[in-house]
């Protein structure tokens, strides 16, 4: 079954809205300025770090924004 034009806008828009939201969450959790954020994140830790899965998630996050 395929979207009507409508029905994708308003997904699309809800995606966008749910990242939006998440970005800024994971930004507070990790103490990252969100406003330095674009799809060539460069994650700050080793990949042994704990971290390192959260601001992985957070460099994903900001590609599918991207490409919304």
């Amino acid at each position: 079954m395929a979207l009507s034009a409508a029905q994708e806008t308003l997904a699309k828009t809800r995606a966008k809205e749910y990242l939006e939201w998440s970005i800024f969450t994971m930004c507070q959790l990790l103490d990252v300025d969100s406003a330095t954020l674009d799809t060539s994140y460069t994650i700050p830790v080793a990949s042994d770090h704990p971290q390192y899965n959260a601001h992985d998630c957070l460099k994903k996050q900001v590609i599918a924004h991207s490409k919304l």
